[in-house]
């Protein structure tokens, strides 16, 4: 989305230097904006721009500094926070009454973890954890949602929220599990807040991933739509690294990735995919 802001700035880059940005940003991140979105960029770049008066040439020059903290403005800049709580039930739904269900057959007490994976400004990890203490109240478990933008990871530690965020939860939840503040504002509660670990991450920094340790689901919802294919595929192979076995991985329902029935077993149910992760070695792993 452009703001009005950004509409009245004069954007002076050349094609081949907005295609030198786009570059910058999908190497470091994944995200790649095609030629026919770069006038998008057009003004986000512009209005970091005007307020660093600075020349074109000079920013590229800025965003290829190691040590400058440019590139995280940009990509808080062009990441989009498009989400809700509880957004596509009827997949959670199916997740979690009965793929989940299934796995915990075998369950000893031990601590159980999710990775919301592109969390945005936190309904996913939040709803997550909402799902565990309604439907598994007796387990022991722990959710981290992971984002690039430091902005959004702010603004889900704060855990308050709009109408627009809280449209689609069931009105018992809201009783249940959030504070109202007003007539168009509610606080997420501390005990689902304490369940939640919030981190900025970088999804294309395998290492620092790796770090967050094991986990036995992996959420990564409507995020791999801004990456091009061979990033989908570095990202399928970090996450099959730190999935336990028989962890699972679940997209978007209309979301996939071209390598992930190699090193993923694709379960179908209710007209919904879920990713199993399978024992293989090789060229992709």
């Amino acid at each position: 989305m452009i703001s009005t802001e950004e509409k009245d700035i004069i954007i002076n880059f050349t094609q081949e230097e907005l295609k030198e940005i786009r570059d910058i940003i999908w190497k470091q991140t994944g995200i790649y904006i095609e030629d026919n979105k770069l006038y998008l960029l057009n003004y986000k770049v512009g209005s970091r721009l005007k307020k660093l008066d600075i020349k074109p040439r000079e920013y590229v020059r800025l965003l290829n500094d190691s040590v400058s903290e440019e590139i995280k403005e940009i990509i808080n800049s062009i990441t989009i926070g498009e989400t809700q709580f509880f957004r596509d039930k009827i997949q959670l739904d199916i997740f979690f009454d009965k793929i989940f269900r299934e796995y915990l057959k075998d369950y000893k007490g031990e601590e159980i973890s999710f990775l919301s994976a592109g969390c945005s400004t936190g309904e996913e990890p939040y709803t997550i954890a909402i799902y565990l203490l309604e439907k598994f109240p007796l387990i022991n478990f722990k959710v981290v949602g992971v984002d690039i933008n430091e902005n959004f990871i702010s603004k889900a530690k704060e855990g308050i929220y709009g109408i627009y965020s809280v449209r689609s939860t069931p009105p018992y939840i809201f009783t249940k599990y959030f504070e109202r503040l007003d007539d168009s504002t509610w606080k997420i509660k501390e005990d689902v807040k304490k369940k939640v670990q919030l981190e900025r991450v970088n999804l294309m920094d395998r290492v620092r991933v790796k770090l967050l340790g094991k986990f036995d689901v992996i959420f990564c919802k409507n995020v791999i739509i801004y990456f091009d294919d061979s990033s989908r595929n570095k990202l399928a192979e970090t996450f099959w690294s730190i999935l336990k076995k028989g962890g699972f991985l679940v997209l978007g329902p209309a979301e996939r990735i071209s390598i992930i029935s190699l090193i993923f077993e694709p379960l179908f149910d209710s007209g919904m995919f879920f990713y199993k992760k399978v024992e293989k070695s090789g060229e992709f792993l």
